[in-house]
C-alpha cells in the first residue's frame, strides 16, 4: 500500500471536543499517520499544546509558526477582520456556494517555503457561533494559502460541511483530488426542513468531490435519497473508539437509584423529547428510578419543562456539558443507556458505552444499528417500546446480563481506528488510480 502526503482538514479536534467529529477527526488522522501517511491537519483553532508526532503535524489559524511571511500575514488579518464586519443575512457567506467559491478566488504572492514564526491572533475560534458563516469563509481563504505553498501533496481529506469551502478552494487552486468525509448531514441536523444554505452547499461540495467518505450505509442512502449523489461515488466507513485507554477502576455510584443514561446534544436530532416520554412510561412502572441527562443545546430548557409539565421533573437530573475525561465514569455508574436519535450518522457514544459496559436501547435510524448486531433496537418513535425495554433491563437482572454477554461475544473491542484508517487507505488508492488512468 503506498503511503500518501495528505492535507486534513478539520473543525473540531481535542481538547475542545463538542461532538463526534472532534473524536472522529483525531483518531483517523492518527491512525492514519500511524500506518506511515503523512498528514498535515489544518484547523481554524489549536486549543491545547500543538502536538508533533512523526508523521501527523498540526497547524491552526493561531500557530505560532506558520508558513506566511509577516506580510503575507497581515494581508489576511487585514481581510478577514474586514470581511467579519458583514454579519447581515444578506452577506456574502450566504450566497450560493459556487459565489462563495468565486469570491474567495484572489491572487496569492505567497513565495516562501519555511514556516516563519508569527504573532498569534484570536481570527477564528473554530465553533458552532453566529459568526459561523464568516469563519467558513475566511478559514477556506486560509486553507487555500497554505494549500498553494504545499509540495506534494497527493489527495485533500476534508470533514463535515464546514470544511468543504476550503476544500474545494483548494483544490481550485491547485489541481489536488478532494475526499469528502460526511459525519453528518443537514438533514440529520434538521430533519425534513433544512437549512437551504447548508444543503446547497453540502449538494453542490459533494457533486465537486472526487470521492465521499459516509460514516455508514445509513448515510450513504441519505446523500443518495436526498442529494441524488451517485452511490459509485460514496465510500462507507465505520468509526471507533480507543479501547485501549480504558481505566477499569471502581466508580462510586452518588444514588441508590437505578440509573436510565441520555449522553449527547440535546436538540432535535437526537430525540430528547422521545426519552422523556418514554421516561413517564417507565415511572408508572418503577418508582427507584433517575432518569440522567447529560449534555447540552438548542432545546435545553424545553426538555426541562417538560418533564415538569408531566409531573416527572422530580426523577430528572440535568448535568449540561460534561468534560470528556467524565465520561467513562457516568456511563460506568449508568444502569442503562438510551440513544432515541432521530437520525443518527454513526453514534459514537454507544461504543462508549458498551467499552464500560453498559446494555444500550439504539435507535433503528442510525449507523451503529449497522455495527453493532446485539444492542436493542427501536424506532425513535415507539416510546412504549423504548419503556419496555428500559423496564426489563432494570427489573430482571438476568436478562440484563444477557444483553450484556451477547454484546461481549460481538467482540467490540476490535473495532479500532486502524480498521477505519485501512479502508481509506483504499480509497486514497482508488481515487489517485482513476485519477491517473
Amino acid at each position: 500500500m503506498s503511503k500518501r502526503k495528505i492535507l486534513m482538514i478539520g473543525w473540531e479536534y481535542p481538547p475542545t471536543i463538542i461532538g463526534g467529529l472532534g473524536v472522529a477527526t483525531h483518531g483517523i488522522s492518527k491512525a492514519l499517520g500511524e500506518l506511515g501517511h503523512k498528514i498535515l491537519l489544518i484547523l481554524p483553532r489549536i486549543t491545547g499544546k500543538e502536538p508533533k508526532d512523526k508523521n501527523l503535524f498540526i497547524l491552526g489559524v493561531n500557530s505560532r509558526y506558520l508558513p506566511f511571511t509577516k506580510e503575507e500575514l497581515q494581508k489576511y488579518l487585514l481581510e478577514t477582520m474586514h470581511l467579519s464586519n458583514v454579519s447581515t443575512y444578506e452577506s456574502q457567506y450566504f450566497l450560493p456556494p459556487e459565489e462563495v467559491l468565486s469570491s474567495l478566488e484572489r491572487s496569492s504572492t505567497l513565495v516562501q517555503d519555511e514556516l516563519l514564526e508569527v504573532q498569534q491572533t484570536r481570527i477564528l475560534e473554530g465553533g458552532y457561533t453566529s459568526n459561523i458563516y464568516f469563519e467558513i469563509q475566511a478559514f477556506a481563504e486560509f486553507v487555500a494559502k497554505i494549500a498553494e505553498k504545499l509540495k506534494s501533496i497527493d489527495l485533500i481529506h476534508a470533514h463535515d460541511w464546514m470544511t468543504f469551502p476550503a476544500a474545494l478552494y483548494a483544490k481550485h487552486l491547485t489541481g489536488i483530488p478532494i475526499i469528502l468525509h460526511v459525519h453528518a448531514t443537514e438533514f440529520d441536523r434538521s430533519g425534513e426542513h433544512p437549512n437551504l444554505y447548508v444543503y446547497n452547499l453540502e449538494k453542490y461540495s459533494f457533486e465537486k468531490a472526487d470521492a465521499i467518505i459516509t460514516v455508514s450505509n445509513y448515510t450513504k442512502n441519505i446523500l443518495v435519497e436526498k442529494y441524488q449523489i451517485h452511490p459509485d461515488k460514496i465510500f462507507p466507513v465505520y468509526n471507533a473508539i480507543d479501547f485501549q485507554y480504558i481505566e477499569d477502576k471502581p466508580v462510586r455510584k452518588p444514588i441508590k437509584q437505578k440509573i436510565v443514561l441520555f449522553l449527547g446534544r440535546i436538540t432535535f436530532q437526537k430525540g430528547p423529547d422521545y426519552f422523556v416520554r418514554a421516561a413517564k412510561k417507565v415511572i408508572e412502572k418503577i418508582d427507584h428510578v433517575k432518569f440522567l441527562m447529560v449534555g447540552t443545546g438548542d432545546m435545553y430548557s424545553r426538555i426541562i419543562e417538560m418533564a415538569a409539565d408531566l409531573g416527572i421533573g422530580k426523577y430528572f437530573h440535568y448535568t449540561g456539558f460534561v468534560p470528556r475525561e467524565k465520561i467513562d465514569e457516568i456511563f460506568k455508574m449508568s444502569d442503562v443507556y438510551v440513544l432515541p436519535s432521530v437520525s443518527e450518522p454513526f453514534g459514537l457514544t454507544v461504543l462508549e458505552a458498551l467499552k464500560a459496559g453498559v446494555p444500550v436501547i439504539v435507535s433503528k435510524q442510525s449507523g451503529i444499528s449497522e455495527l453493532i448486531q446485539n444492542a436493542i433496537k427501536v424506532d425513535f418513535w415507539n416510546v412504549d417500546d423504548i419503556a419496555n425495554h428500559i423496564i426489563n433491563l432494570l427489573k430482571d437482572e438476568d436478562y440484563k446480563n444477557q444483553i450484556k454477554q451477547k454484546l461481549n461475544e460481538e467482540q467490540i473491542h476490535r473495532i479500532t481506528w486502524y480498521d477505519s484508517a485501512r479502508k481509506i487507505e483504499e480509497i486514497y488508492d482508488q481515487v489517485l488510480n482513476k485519477i491517473r488512468k
